[in-house]
């Protein structure tokens, strides 16, 4: 089986994730080393922090499935609305965009956008 970079991304992330629930569960519940086992309220204690931990993870993960699209979109609608101000910069500035070559407009885009940033 081979993961695509994204993939491992995101394995990455998860173990990331994972290691830190653990380390942050073991922390707050594992009082007593002297024993190979655990007590039967540091076993509790894990069962519940690491319940609370995902379940928080899962909560924030919804609100990010739901919030993500709408941030996507509000770009987007910048990126074209400074698209068509770059359009109109240039028909203002004698161009006329729909002549020209994709390297023109690239190299055109570029120097507005330097204007733009100069002001």
């Amino acid at each position: 089986m081979q993961l695509t970079e994204e993939g491992m991304k995101n394995m990455k992330d998860f173990l990331q994730q994972y290691n830190k629930f653990s380390e942050q569960c073991f922390n707050s519940c594992i009082v007593n080393l002297n024993n190979r086992s655990l007590t039967t309220e540091e076993s509790s204690c894990a069962d519940v922090c690491v319940s609370k931990l995902f379940n928080a993870n899962n909560r924030s993960i919804g609100v990010y499935l739901v919030e993500q699209p709408k941030f996507t979109e509000k770009k987007m609608a910048e990126a074209e609305a400074k698209a068509a101000e770059a359009l109109e910069l240039m028909k203002s500035q004698g161009l006329n965009p729909e002549e020209m070559s994709q390297a023109e407009l690239q190299a055109a885009a570029i120097q507005i956008q330097q204007q733009q940033a100069a002001r």
